[in-house]
């Protein structure tokens, strides 16, 4: 970066603005209240349970997934999203601004993501790839709505995002702060913790480099840095101890849908066929006008692109013998977290696109960042698609939803 590098770039800002200005048009356009309480929010009332000294709802709330066990209701969901919300609990009560959060969310991983891409990239161009990354998924969609589901995968973008800038930067206060931010993300989505390897093997880098230690003494030096991701690994683990008797617990398999079919758990390889089927499938044409999957998902690489950019660099890269260590446990995690999520029983409710793919696209940008100082102009082209076909498509999605497409 240069002097002037940072908070104080313009192009920082006219991307922010880019975002906040499209992401407000949308919100008024479609009728969504920027600043009220979305009632799909079962975060909001397990922090007001807490502040309550209690762990369980106590009653049921039947437009949520809630976990029902020992005859109790709970949030089936992991709890740092809850977090969040708790103080705002103390001054809005059940009526926190969920939606605004879920914005925040959203327009700070732009941020977020813009520091990340400097590293790399000229600041207009580091712009633009941040836009690519949040407005050109299907992610932008689910910003405009406080709901549950949308809270746990914003924050959890956001934080894999940090995650991904401190962890490949220069500094050990990044590193610490990116593995803490890396914990928090497992706590709003699960199967983050496939990247647990990689900052690992980072951090050992790091330290072999700057101290020129090697072994054991490495190892030691690195635990100061762990210590903070440990203890919220632990504080997650024993939230869902004290509640279902199983660390690794968080409640969804004691939601309804899977007690009552004991057959069909929530977790299964007989899943990943048909979820790959979904998410190959195109939008159809019924009517005269274009038709889009509602649920589970669709054409994962035609609406989160960077699936595609990535690959592209990734064969660049084999083509010119530059593919190093860190892009091959990248790679695995990338497998890994697909594969695990393809074993879910569905692949998400009422959606536009593919969002649970979205857990992969920030470390997705780290991986088509490194090595490449500038942006080609097939990844200009990808990256322009991506969010004029986010963009389109959420109108579309819309409309469609509203019976007036």
């Amino acid at each position: 970066m240069n002097k002037r590098s940072g908070w104080r770039e313009p192009e920082l800002w006219l991307g922010a603005w880019t975002l906040a200005l499209m992401w407000i048009g949308f919100s008024l356009a479609f009728g969504s209240d920027m600043l009220g309480h979305n009632p799909r929010d079962s975060f909001t009332l397990m922090a007001i349970a807490w502040r309550n000294g209690k762990l369980s709802l106590g009653q049921d709330y039947p437009w949520l997934e809630l976990a029902i066990f020992n005859n109790d209701w709970y949030v089936s969901f992991p709890s740092v999203p809850a977090l969040v919300l708790l103080p705002f609990t103390v001054f809005f009560g059940e009526q926190t601004p969920n939606t605004l959060l879920t914005g925040f969310y959203f327009l700070g991983s732009y941020f977020a993501a813009y520091f990340l891409c400097r590293r790399w990239r000229k600041p207009a161009h580091a712009a633009f790839m941040a836009l690519f990354m949040t407005a050109g998924c299907s992610l932008f969609d689910f910003s405009l709505s406080g709901g549950v589901w949308n809270q746990a995968q914003l924050l959890c973008l956001f934080l894999t995002v940090c995650f991904a800038y401190g962890i490949s930067g220069e500094s050990p206060f990044g590193w610490g702060v990116g593995l803490f931010c890396l914990a928090l993300s497992v706590g709003c989505r699960p199967f983050q913790a496939v990247y647990v390897p990689f900052g690992l093997m980072m951090l050992y880098s790091h330290i072999v480099e700057r101290g020129n230690v090697h072994g054991c003494k490495a190892v030691l030096r690195m635990i100061p840095y762990l210590i903070a991701p440990a203890l919220v690994a632990l504080a997650l683990g024993w939230y869902n101890w004290v509640r279902f008797g199983n660390p690794l617990e968080f409640g969804h398999n004691y939601l309804p849908e899977f007690t009552r079919n004991p057959d069909q758990p929530q977790l299964g390889l007989q899943y990943v066929r048909h979820n790959i089927e979904n998410l190959l499938r195109l939008p159809e044409i019924v009517d005269h006008h274009l038709e889009f999957p509602r649920f589970d998902g669709f054409a994962f690489w035609l609406v989160n692109p960077m699936f595609v950019s990535a690959t592209i660099a990734g064969l660049l890269r084999l083509t010119k013998r530059v593919w190093d260590r860190w892009d091959s446990v990248l790679l695995v995690s990338f497998i890994a977290e697909i594969f695990l999520l393809l074993m879910h029983k569905t692949f998400g409710g009422w959606q536009f696109g593919a969002r649970y793919l979205c857990d992969l696209i920030p470390m997705l940008l780290l991986f088509e960042l490194r090595g490449q100082k500038d942006t080609p102009a097939w990844e200009a082209a990808i990256g322009i698609f991506a969010i004029a076909f986010n963009i389109v498509g959420t109108i579309a999605f819309r409309l469609m939803d509203m019976g007036v497409w």
